[in-house]
Formats: C-alpha cells, sequence, structure tokens
C-alpha cells in the first residue's frame, strides 16, 4: 500500500480579523498556505487581500485570531521580524532606496554582512548580490543604483532580497502589474523554480488567465471574508468570478460596435525628445481608440504631451480641427481634454484630501461663488458621481485614500466626467483593480463613446485593448509600428507590432534607460562639479587679485574652515535622512558657555574636561531634538525651530549675558587654534578628523547607511525593519555632540566666549546648510558625503576670504549664502525632473 504523506502547511491564519478605526477589513478569516505550492488570494478591490498579506507580513498586526508556522504560533511585531521568521512580501509597487546600490537593497535591513568590528563588508556583499542575480537569470551590476533601473529589474532586485534572506514564505501583491507579457513569463518560470524547491509563494492577482496559468490554489475573499479555497484543477473561471463579486458577471467587455462621427483630436507629428517621434493619429467622436505597445515605448509620454505635462519638441494637436497651443494641463483643460493618468496614487488624487474636494478639484468654479467653494455643493457633486458610477464609500467626505484602488480610479473618473471633456485619455484604466470594478469602468467608457466623448485609451492588457477598442495603434521604441480596425486587431498581430514592428522605418529609439541612467550617474556625481566649480572660483579670484593666492589668504581660508566643517558634518546627517536641523548654531553657544563657564568657576581644570563637557552638552540638546522629531512625530523644521529659540534663550539666562572673557580661558584652549603639527592648528586636524571619521561611519556602518536609507524612501525604510525612530535620534545626537565640539573650538579661535555672538554672525545655521547643499547634498534626503560638504565649506571660507580681499559688503555674503542655498536647491530638482524624463 502506498502512503502518501499530506503536504506541509506553512503558514496557516485562523479567524483572523482586523479593523481600522470603526471599519472591520477582514472577519474571521481561515486560511492555509502549503509548502512548494502557488497561492493566488482574490478578490474585489477592498475585500482585505492587501491587509491580510500585510499582517502575514508584519506590517500590520491583527485584532484577533491566530497564525501558525509550520505548526507554531506566531505573532509579528514587525516586517523585520516576519523576515527573520522567513516570510518576505513583495509590494506591488517596488519599495526600495533608488539612491542606494542594488546591493545596499538586497541586505540592508535584512542582515548587511559585516567584517571584524562590525564594519559593513562590501565586498561580500556585493559578491553575495552577483550571486543571487546571476541565480535569477539577472545581469546587473550590484553596484549600480536603483534609480536607473526598469520595474521590472526593481521587482527581480526585490525578488533577489527575499531569496537572499532564504525565505520560506513568498508573498506578492500583483507582481505583474507592470510587467511585460516576456517579463510575466520571466517571472513565472522563476516562481516554478522556487515551487520546486519547497517555497510558498502568495500572490494577488486579477488577471484571470495568469492566475489559472501559474496557481496551484486560489483563495477568494469577498468584503473582508474568506469565501473559499479551490483546486485550479477542480474549478474553473466562471466559478471564481461568482466567488469574488458574488453573482455571474457576464461578458468583462461590453463594448458595441460604434458609430464614428467628425474627428475631435487630430494629433500629427509629434515629438518630444528621445522618448518618441513624429506620432500621428485621429481620434473620432463616440470611438474608442486603444494604444498598446510594451512598458517604455512611449505610450504615456505621447498622453503627456497632448495634455500639456511634457514638452513637445514639435507637432501640432487639433480639437475639433482647431490648432490648440497646449504647453499645460490648464491649455489642454480649456481646449476640451481630459486625462486620467497612469499612477493614480501619485499623479492623479489628493490622497490625505477628501473625496467631495478630489471630485470637484477641476471644476472648482461649479462649486463656487465669488470665489468661495461651497462645501454642500461639492458634496452634491460628489454623491451624484457616487451614484452614477456606483462608488464604494463610507460617505464623500472620507479621505480618498481610504478607498480601495478600482473606487479611488472611479474618483479620479468622476472629476474628469464632470469637466464634460471633449476628448478623455485613460491611461491603464483598470490596472490593479478587480474583475468587478473593471466591468464598471470599461461599462462607463462604452458608455462615454455612445454619448460622442472621443476616447484614447492606454492599456497594457491586450484583450482589454482589442475588446474595447475601435481602432488599435501599436507603438514600439517610440515610434507607431502599426494601425489595426477593430475586425482586424488579435492578440498575436498586436503583440507582433509591438516587440517587431518595422525597424526599417521606425529605426532605433535611444535607450531610455541609458540616458535615465546617464542622468542617475550624474545627480550621484556632483560632489566632482562642486570640486570643479571650487577650482573655477579659486582661478577668477586670483585672476582679479594675486593677494587671493597669497599664504596668508590660505592659511585665513583653512583656519577658516574648522568650525563649519564640524557642524556641517553633522547637519549633513540631518539632510540625508531627509530632516534639517535650524537649532546648530543655538546649540554650539550653549554648549560653548556652559563649558566656558567652567573655566570661570574651575580656573586650573584641564581643556580635556571642558571639551568633554561641551560634546555632551550639545549631544543632550541633540537628543532633545531628535526625541521630539522621531518619538513625538514633530517635523523637523518645527522642532528645531522652537529650539533654536529656546537653547537661544538658555544662551543668555545661564551667562546673564555676561561673555566669557580670555583671561578666564586658560592659554592652553588658544593653542589649540594657533598651533599644531607642520604648522597646521590643532582645530583643523580635529575637524579633519571629525569629517574623515563621519564620512567612514556613512560608507562603513550599518547606521551610516540606515541614514541614506530613510532619506531615500522612508517608507520602504519602514517596511524593511530599518530601525527608523533609533536612527533619526542618532543623527541629531550626533549632530548636537558636532555642535558641542565646535562650541569649545569656537572659544580657541576667538579667545573669548559672547553670548551675543557665539554661532549668530552670520547665523551659523544659514553658513552649514549652505555648505551641505553647496557640496551637493539632495535636499529631500538619500543623496550626499562629507566630501561635497567639506568641498561646501571650502567654497564658503572662500567667499568669506574674498569679501576681505576685495572690499565686498558682509551683507553681499548673506545673499551669496542664500542664492547659493536656491542654485543647489534648483540644481537638483532638475537633475532629479531629467532622470524621471530620460
Amino acid at each position: 500500500m502506498t502512503v502518501i504523506n499530506p503536504p506541509t502547511i506553512a503558514l496557516q491564519g485562523r479567524s483572523v480579523a482586523k479593523s481600522f478605526g470603526s471599519v472591520s477589513v477582514l472577519h474571521d478569516v481561515s486560511f492555509d498556505i502549503r509548502s512548494g505550492e502557488v497561492h493566488t488570494l482574490m478578490g474585489e478591490n477592498g475585500a482585505g487581500k492587501s491587509t491580510l498579506m500585510n499582517i502575514l507580513a508584519g506590517v500590520h498586526q491583527p485584532d484577533g485570531g491566530e497564525i501558525e508556522l509550520f505548526g507554531q504560533p506566531v505573532a509579528f511585531s514587525s516586517p523585520h521580524a516576519a523576515l527573520s521568521a522567513g516570510i518576505a512580501l513583495i509590494h506591488q509597487e517596488p519599495q526600495n532606496f533608488p539612491d542606494l546600490s542594488i546591493a545596499e537593497n538586497i541586505f540592508l535591513g535584512r542582515g548587511v554582512p559585516r567584517g571584524a568590528i562590525g564594519q559593513i563588508n562590501w565586498g561580500e556583499m556585493n559578491r553575495r548580490t552577483a550571486a543571487v542575480l546571476n541565480s535569477l537569470g539577472v545581469k546587473l551590476d550590484p553596484r549600480q543604483r536603483m534609480s536607473g533601473l526598469s520595474i521590472a529589474d526593481q521587482q527581480m532586485v526585490e525578488l533577489a532580497g527575499a531569496l537572499a534572506q532564504d525565505a520560506k514564505i513568498l508573498l506578492m501583491d500583483e507582481p505583474t502589474a507592470a510587467l511585460t507579457p516576456g517579463e510575466v513569463e520571466r517571472l513565472f518560470a522563476i516562481v516554478r523554480n522556487l515551487r520546486e524547491t519547497g517555497v510558498a509563494v502568495v500572490f494577488i492577482s486579477h488577471r484571470i488567465p495568469e492566475v489559472f496559468e501559474i496557481a496551484d490554489r486560489i483563495t477568494v475573499l469577498r468584503d473582508g471574508n474568506c469565501i473559499g479555497t479551490r483546486d485550479v484543477r477542480e474549478t474553473d473561471k466562471s466559478e471564481i468570478v461568482r466567488m469574488m463579486v458574488g453573482r455571474p458577471l457576464g461578458d468583462m467587455y461590453e463594448k458595441p460596435d460604434a458609430k464614428p462621427g467628425a474627428v475631435k483630436l487630430c494629433v500629427s507629428r509629434l515629438t518630444s525628445g528621445s522618448r518618441f517621434r513624429d506620432i500621428g493619429f485621429e481620434v473620432r467622436s463616440g470611438e474608442i481608440v486603444g494604444l498598446a505597445g510594451l512598458v517604455g515605448a512611449g505610450r504615456t509620454e505621447v498622453a503627456e504631451a497632448i495634455f500639456g505635462i511634457r514638452k513637445r519638441d514639435s507637432g501640432t494637436i487639433e480639437v475639433d480641427g482647431v490648432a490648440m497651443p497646449i504647453r499645460s494641463p490648464s491649455n489642454a483643460i480649456a481646449a476640451g481634454i481630459a486625462y486620467v493618468p497612469e499612477d493614480r496614487a501619485r499623479n492623479g488624487l489628493l490622497l490625505p484630501m477628501s473625496i467631495a474636494n478630489n471630485t470637484t478639484l477641476a471644476s472648482l468654479p461649479a462649486v463656487s461663488t465669488f470665489g468661495f467653494i461651497s462645501g454642500s455643493r461639492e458634496s452634491q457633486m460628489a454623491e451624484a458621481w457616487r451614484r452614477t458610477l456606483k462608488t464604494r464609500l463610507r460617505d464623500v467626505g472620507q479621505p480618498v485614500n481610504e478607498l480601495s484602488g478600482g473606487n479611488q480610479q472611479k474618483v479620479v473618473l468622476a472629476r474628469w466626467l464632470e469637466t464634460k471633456p471633449k476628448v478623455l485619455i485613460v491611461d491603464e484604466p483598470t490596472r490593479g483593480i478587480d474583475v468587478g470594478a473593471k466591468a464598471e469602468v470599461h461599462h462607463v467608457l462604452a458608455e462615454l463613446a455612445r454619448q460622442g466623448t472621443a476616447i484614447l485609451m492606454i492599456s497594457s492588457d491586450l484583450p482589454e485593448v482589442i475588446a474595447m477598442s475601435d481602432r488599435v495603434i501599436v507603438m514600439k521604441e517610440g515610434r507607431i509600428s502599426g494601425e489595426f480596425a477593430r475586425g482586424q486587431a488579435t492578440q498575436e498581430r498586436v503583440m507582433r507590432a509591438a516587440t517587431v514592428g518595422d525597424d526599417a522605418a521606425n529605426g532605433v529609439r535611444p535607450d531610455a534607460g541609458r540616458a535615465q541612467r546617464r542622468w542617475s550617474t550624474l545627480s550621484a556625481s556632483r560632489e566632482w562639479g562642486v570640486l570643479l566649480f571650487v577650482v573655477l572660483v579659486f582661478a577668477l579670484l586670483t585672476a582679479k587679485d594675486r593677494r587671493f593666492a597669497s599664504a596668508d589668504t590660505l592659511r585665513s581660508i583653512l583656519t577658516a574652515m574648522p568650525l563649519i566643517v564640524i557642524v556641517a558634518s553633522g547637519q549633513l546627517l540631518a539632510i540625508l535622512s531627509r530632516n534639517i536641523d535650524l537649532s546648530v548654531g543655538s546649540m554650539l553657544g550653549l554648549a560653548a558657555i556652559i563649558a566656558g563657564g567652567i573655566f570661570v568657576t574651575h580656573p586650573g581644570l584641564p581643556v580635556a574636561v571642558a571639551i568633554i563637557v561641551s560634546v555632551f552638552v550639545g549631544a543632550i540638546l541633540g537628543l532633545i531634538n531628535g526625541t521630539l522629531v522621531s518619538l513625538l512625530r514633530v517635523p523637523a523644521i518645527i522642532a528645531t525651530l522652537g529650539t533654536f529659540t529656546a537653547y537661544r534663550g538658555l544662551v543668555y539666562i545661564w551667562s546673564g549675558g555676561k561673555q566669557v572673557a580670555k583671561d578666564s580661558l586658560p592659554p592652553a584652549l588658544s593653542t589649540i587654534a594657533q598651533q599644531g603639527p607642520i604648522d597646521i592648528p590643532w582645530f583643523v586636524w580635529i575637524a579633519a578628523a571629525v569629517a574623515v571619521a563621519m564620512a567612514l561611519f556613512l560608507r562603513f556602518f550599518s547606521t551610516g547607511r540606515y541614514i541614506y536609507a530613510i532619506g531615500s524612501n522612508p517608507r520602504a525604510a519602514q517596511l524593511r525593519g530599518v530601525p527608523v525612530a533609533r536612527t533619526i535620534l542618532t543623527v541629531f545626537t550626533l549632530g548636537g555632540a558636532c555642535a558641542g565640539l565646535a562650541g569649545i573650538l569656537y572659544g580657541a579661535r576667538f579667545g573669548t566666549i559672547n553670548p551675543a555672538d557665539a554661532g549668530a554672525k552670520p547665523p551659523m545655521e544659514l553658513i552649514v546648510i549652505s555648505a551641505v547643499v553647496l557640496g551637493g547634498a539632495a535636499v529631500n534626503g538619500g543623496s550626499g558625503s562629507v566630501f561635497g560638504t567639506v568641498l561646501g565649506c571650502l567654497l564658503l571660507a572662500m567667499v568669506d576670504a574674498a569679501t576681505s580681499i576685495l572690499s565686498i559688503s558682509l551683507f553681499w555674503q548673506r545673499v551669496f549664502y542664500g542664492g547659493a542655498i536656491l542654485l543647489a536647491i534648483t540644481s537638483d530638482s532638475l537633475l532629479r525632473r531629467k532622470g524621471r524624463e530620460a
């Protein structure tokens, strides 16, 4: 007799429940996941699928029920805890660190290889990264930055991260939503290999054909309840759809044959850089024209150019036969064009605002009187569209970010339909929404076409394109490669046009990924540009007055830098972590007045004690700032603006408005700023040591890389298990310690400590922020270096010297500081925008 061993249950849930406030999302959900199977989780948007996955991955904690991992009860308090137990979650939108390398994205927060003293072992990390990428058949350099990768490669890196941690259970949320058919097949081949090795793979998907191709079992959720689990071999698509929506759905696509009228939209010879070239087509009244092609073919870019979001180099856009000078979305709206973007969360909605606010955003004059918006009229308009589109919501005052993806899409549609457009452009209108919501969106589009609206629909879902379109236009590498009438369009023909096309006619568009990587590399190497700028400024100033290159001037520049370098090194940590510290000058002054006062009351005290006290005071003040920001969640700019004033007041309270006179400070303190090895003062060496230590800390220790990760993507840092609160505390504490050290060195350099001057002439905050951003640090975090910051300090010291030699007013120095900040911010924004557009 043959004994068949039952499959191993890797993960099991019993009566799992979860609510957010008064909204119950999961009710009494029970399930099991087996090793060596592909298990698909399906259901309409809002059914509770993502919530269940987030509970399994430790992002959320359940309110009730229990979960067992290989037969043992577990409760995950964080994503890191779940990952440590062998459960990895790959999100629909890759949660990565764009400013960090592929290797760091794979290992950061997941167990970085370390050396003998706890430092990051970069060689081992890159070697292991290359090995896991090769096992997936991915040819990427572990040292390459994530910001230059395609969505498919980003997903592969996340998958590699899970495999590098030897995950036993792999959770994937809509893994194929942004992939081409070829990339989907590549992913499925990897998933099948993982299944063969015993990994339990669970993923959410709305694409029923793909589910039946890859899954072993399907579990369906509806309205937070588990409807049931089916073996793929014992069910069919109709049953799964009935389980999902609670009724037979009928034909998914209900688009009757159109009777096109007059031409509403005519695009001629539209060209935009390397993204697309010589695009021309027409869309008629009552017609749906599908725009198909692989991801990266330029479809979205064409839509953005028509709507005025993307600059075009040439070409004309006509509406109702009239050429329209569309240079902005407002121009497009005035011309009767509406655009539902591909990424509804980022570009289509104001997520914290209400459903009513989002619905009326493009039609504010209709709900306003003399410029004052009527809340009741807003609600009435939103309520009318809720009934028309059958949007599921609690009330129209509800924040739109609380809705499911399908219902959010309906809110975006409602906003633009209220403008009564002549031409409606919809980009991926059903991406990431369930079959029920898809059918409703298709019905809305078909009804709009019947009423005479001209619709341009972009979609990567070929069955959707073919069934809903009256004509299909195909793009390949920025050119139109084919056009098919409704009866002629088949999946094979469309895919051939998208992948093969007519290369002789179309030519080859420059690699957009290469262009994006070029801008990414330029953005990452801004420090070298700063170095060239420093050399240029030095040359210009020397040409203006040869005294600028004299030994005395160079020494003056060198001695002006240490205090700025030390404080700026601490400010760099704050800016890297997407924060700012406006209180560094006040901390410097308070630490200096407290430490200097020690010499007044204890004249014979060693200088080393005063240095320790000053650093300690600065660290405590920084810790207070960090507590406000990381634990109490006060925005850094508000928290440190408050402590800036408070610490400045304490300087006067502690000192009584009196300075620490020169004769109260020991001669040994002044020696620090006057003598040292090879005729370079000790405080210059101290600043150099601080800069080197900070550079090593940021490069070779996990906390240093965590700072970059938090600044690059705070959400991803939390999901990866990066200790965000502890890291932010460290950032502000170290920044305070640097300000404290600079405080006592202030007394060493100037020989006195005046509460009216310490850190205030010009404001130290202005100086160090200027130095950091001039040194190439990204103002929105995640990118920057100590090397660049030192260069920024050098540039400011040169400007300080120039004001004296060239007899320039000190007020112009402040103008330079402010202008430098604005220039750096503008440059950073342009580099990032060019990277996105490339």
